[in-house]
C-alpha cells in the first residue's frame, strides 16, 4: 500500500490522535509510515495539518497535488488543504472525508465543480453533532474515522480502525472511543 493523507484541523479537535490511530494501523500491517506535523498545534484553536506518508516514500511531507486522502476535522481547514489532492490518478480520484455542519458547508459551491472535475470523491457528515448527542464533544475525531472508513477507497477497515484505537486508548476512554466509531460507521 501506498498512501499520501493530509489530516487538517484545529488545534484541541484530535488531528494528532487521528495521526496515532493512522501510524498504528499502518504499524500493526507492517508498513512504513513517516509523518509530520505543521502550523500552530501548540495553540488551541489554531491551525494544525498533519501529513502521513504509507509506503516506501523518503520525505515525510507531501506536495501539493500529492495526496490521495484528506481528512478535514473542520470544513474551513478542509477547504485550506484541498490544493494537496491529487488529481484523477490512474482512474481512481483522491478520497476527502470531511466534518462539515451541513450539505452546502462542504464541499462550497465555488469548489465542487473542480473536485468532480478533478475525480474527487467526497464524504462528509456532521460529526460535531454526534459527538455532542453522545455528550462527549472531543470525540468527533473518531466520529469521523468510523465515518471515512466505512467508506469506499478509505485505506483502512473500519475494523482496521477500532483494533489501532482500541490499542491507543486508556482504560477509561476505550468504550467511548469505541462508541463514536461506531456511531461513525453508522452515517
Amino acid at each position: 500500500m501506498k498512501c499520501q493523507t493530509i489530516i487538517a484541523g484545529v488545534g484541541g479537535q484530535g488531528v494528532l490522535f487521528a495521526a496515532k490511530v493512522f501510524t498504528e494501523m499502518a504499524k500493526r500491517k507492517k508498513l512504513r509510515i513517516l509523518g509530520s506535523q505543521t502550523f500552530g498545534m501548540a495553540q488551541r484553536g489554531g491551525s494544525v495539518m498533519t501529513h502521513l506518508k504509507i509506503g516506501e516514500f523518503d520525505s515525510p511531507l507531501i506536495c501539493e497535488g500529492d495526496a490521495d486522502l484528506l481528512l478535514g476535522l473542520d470544513c474551513m481547514e478542509a477547504h485550506r488543504t484541498l490544493p494537496y489532492l491529487h488529481t484523477r490518478r490512474n482512474g481512481t480520484g483522491a478520497v476527502c472525508v470531511v466534518n462539515a455542519p451541513d450539505a452546502q458547508a462542504f464541499p462550497d459551491r465555488r469548489v465542487a465543480e473542480l473536485l468532480d472535475e478533478m475525480g474527487v470523491v467526497v464524504h462528509s457528515c456532521n460529526a460535531d453533532a454526534v459527538a455532542l448527542r453522545m455528550k462527549t464533544p472531543m470525540v468527533a475525531n473518531l466520529v469521523l474515522l468510523g465515518f471515512g472508513s466505512s467508506r469506499e477507497h478509505f485505506p483502512f477497515t473500519y475494523e482496521e480502525v477500532c483494533e489501532a484505537t482500541a490499542a491507543l486508548s486508556g482504560p477509561s476512554q476505550r468504550a467511548v472511543n469505541l462508541a463514536a466509531l461506531e456511531y461513525g460507521r453508522a452515517l
